[in-house]
């Protein structure tokens, strides 16, 4: 008998929640909030670690009698409230945003967590056997079929939603998805229950790296995404190329850095994303890609796109909502030739800027 079982595979699980912690407090590039959520679900996956090796402690202790099998049901029962949990703390990571779809989650999630509590002394899920094996319960299939839908859903109405995200953070989504998806067939038709730790630890993992590449291509001042961003969405795609790119460069941060301080230049430069963002959003991405220089990526009619910009240069100040700044800026238009590399047209683009710029600076002398 081992008085003090070890399960190497929790211990994997530990270490990829270690991993984490190190990363987020070596190098906080997280927001705040996301910052606790990672450090909820790992104190999560920790207790559930723990309580699996209390459970292995007692099932080698084991008499085989009732009571026996009663107190590693229970501990078994109380090691899946994992998963409700950390599906709450996902929820509450985004309820700032709170729609009914939350509110239906949520309900589903308490529900969720009153089964595991029942299963203690009714098998809702599983039940512990004469021979210590794990037995799904009737209606195991649908509660487990219902925990893969219910994280795909916050997945996808919390998370993808919720973040301007490009293809790799959605493939790096779907994995996380897959993974927790194969984590429930292997509890279910194997009775696996250190894989379903296994396969929570690497979703843990898999979401956080989801996140810090979210945090990595946006710009910290504007909130839109960052030249991270613009060079994996235009510099880096073969297909589908975007026909028109706007090059912006605005006239006054310099000003507003050397007079005021660089905290008023970061509000100029969020006042005239927030405010071109929402005039351009339907009709492309907008993207800061230097100091004080911005890029639209459009697949729509150039024409509309310049009545857009026309429409913000008579407007002459931000959106109230975003502050009070002025909405003076150069900017080039540039509508790609047949053949013409993406290169080429962000070259094109950028001389038209300066050619506008130079425009408007001898206008302005001249007067």
């Amino acid at each position: 008998m081992k008085l003090f079982p070890i399960v190497y595979a929790d211990l994997i699980s530990a270490a990829i929640v270690l991993y984490v912690w190190i990363r987020i407090y070596a190098n906080p590039t997280l927001e705040t909030k996301a910052v606790h959520l990672f450090r909820n679900i790992g104190i999560t996956i920790f207790v559930t670690l723990v309580l699996d090796h209390i459970w292995e402690y007692f099932y080698e202790i084991s008499d085989l009698s009732k009571a026996s099998r009663h107190l590693l049901n229970t501990i078994s029962s109380l090691e899946f409230l994992c998963i409700p949990v950390i599906l709450f703390f996902l929820l509450m990571y985004h309820r700032d945003q709170w729609d009914l779809g939350d509110t239906l989650a949520l309900a589903a999630d308490a529900g969720l967590l009153i089964l595991n509590l029942l299963n203690i002394w009714i098998p809702t899920y599983a039940k512990t056997t004469k021979g210590l094996y794990m037995e799904n319960a009737p209606a195991a299939k649908w509660i487990y079929t219902g925990i893969v839908l219910l994280f795909c859903f916050i997945l996808t109405h919390d998370i993808l939603l919720s973040h301007d995200i490009d293809v790799e953070n959605r493939i790096m989504v779907i994995f996380t998805a897959l993974i927790a998806a194969l984590g429930s067939a292997s509890c279910y038709f194997d009775g696996d229950v250190v894989a379903v730790w296994e396969c929570v630890s690497i979703v843990y993992l898999l979401l956080f790296l989801t996140f810090v590449r979210i945090f990595d291509k946006t710009d910290q001042v504007t909130g839109i995404p960052n030249r991270n961003a613009f060079t994996l969405a235009f510099f880096r795609k073969k297909k589908k190329l975007a026909p028109v790119l706007v090059s912006f460069d605005l006239n006054h941060l310099k000003n507003f850095n050397d007079n005021m301080g660089h905290s008023t230049g970061d509000q100029y430069l969020f006042a005239f994303a927030m405010t071109a963002q929402k005039e351009l959003k339907p009709y492309g991405k907008l993207y800061r890609v230097g100091g004080d220089e911005f890029c639209l990526i459009s697949y729509d009619d150039p024409k509309g796109i310049q009545a857009v910009i026309d429409r913000l240069q008579e407007m002459e100040r931000s959106d109230s909502a975003f502050g009070d700044f002025p909405l003076d800026f150069a900017y080039g238009i540039a509508i790609r030739s047949e053949g013409e590399s993406n290169e080429t047209l962000y070259k094109r683009a950028d001389a038209l800027m300066y050619e506008n710029k130079r425009k408007n600076e001898s206008g302005q002398a001249r007067m």
